[in-house]
């Protein structure tokens, strides 16, 4: 799909419940479906005028990624509207998560510069000043990219307009975003992981509670999650009176933050999407979650943490 609009226009484990004995393990919902997307911005010539933007999606738009030796393109094709965006890495590298200043054009970089090349219809650079962040990435047996989450901006010169765009292909979601609130809500705290810095981890813990973790930006965050006992995670059943896990009362789920260290505290969460992996391990967890002090630093003025989990879903 391709639209053209003005700006201004517009995981965790395999959970097992015990009620007497095993439950088999089934898994929790269809597998999630990688999205291949590419969204962009051009800016305009004239100082006053506003951005183009535009949209391409699966399966209105095909995506295909190439090789040639260093460097790997991704053609972005919609009617008769044609993208090609190359990315090379430093010489002697590989392309990883992460983040890739000062860009040039890819195939003619100098000394250790990463490499870039935007064109779209018959626009493109011949000197490229750029960067680009690469959040997911992932290639087949050939060094061919098979999985890419990446964003990008480029200019011809140091002072001309940028072309920017956010590219996936056959990527799923990974991230994760906590917002701390205290009594004055105008000091409240946010933060978001994502790929090109931090590092995510799901796992089941015992046998009827779920952690996700995410690290990096010199933070830490675990967040765990239980079902009521007895019971297992419900996909899109979302959990109220949420007591910290392994302090339960009888009937209630669990939900423990370790960012949020007060006590007690009550929360709920839902479940939007689980899939557990062959080995019983999660591999896809997509969860929001509210916890809020009870008692501290008042119950009239609690502190309340929110938050958004990705984990490839």
């Amino acid at each position: 799909m391709f639209r053209f609009i003005r700006r201004g226009a517009v995981a965790a484990a395999s959970v097992i419940g015990l009620a007497g004995a095993l439950l088999a393990v089934s898994p929790a919902s269809a597998a999630p479906v990688p999205e291949s997307s590419l969204s962009w911005s051009i800016e305009s010539s004239d100082e006053q005028g506003e951005p183009l933007t535009g949209v391409f999606t699966e399966p209105a738009a095909r995506f295909q990624s190439l090789r040639d030796r260093d460097i790997h393109r991704l053609n972005v094709t919609s009617a008769s509207t044609y993208w090609s965006i190359s990315l090379a890495a430093p010489v002697g590298e590989q392309l990883h998560p992460g983040n890739y200043p000062n860009a040039e054009r890819a195939g003619f970089q100098t000394g250790r510069a990463p490499g870039l090349d935007v064109s779209f219809g018959s626009s493109g650079c011949n000197q490229v000043h750029g960067r680009f962040t690469i959040h997911q990435i992932g290639f087949d047996a050939a060094g061919t990219i098979n999985m890419l989450e990446a964003t990008f901006v480029q200019r011809c010169s140091p002072g001309s307009p940028a072309v920017s765009g956010t590219l996936k292909y056959k990527a799923t979601p990974l991230s994760y975003r906590w917002t701390l609130t205290d009594q004055e809500p105008t000091t409240a705290e946010t933060h978001t992981y994502r790929g090109a810095t931090s590092t995510f981890w799901a796992q089941t813990f015992w046998s009827n509670s779920l952690r996700f973790g995410a690290s990096g930006d010199r933070l830490n965050d675990t967040v765990e999650f239980s079902p009521p006992q007895g019971e297992r995670f419900a996909v899109g059943a979302t959990y109220r009176n949420a007591q910290p896990v392994g302090a339960q009362d009888p009937g209630r789920p669990g939900l423990s933050v370790e960012r949020l260290r007060c006590r007690p505290t009550t929360g709920t969460f839902t479940i939007k999407e689980l899939e557990y992996g062959t080995d019983g391990e999660p591999v896809a967890l997509s969860a929001t979650f509210t916890i809020k002090c009870t008692e501290y630093p008042s119950s009239e003025n609690p502190d309340v943490l929110k938050g958004v989990i990705h984990f490839h879903a």
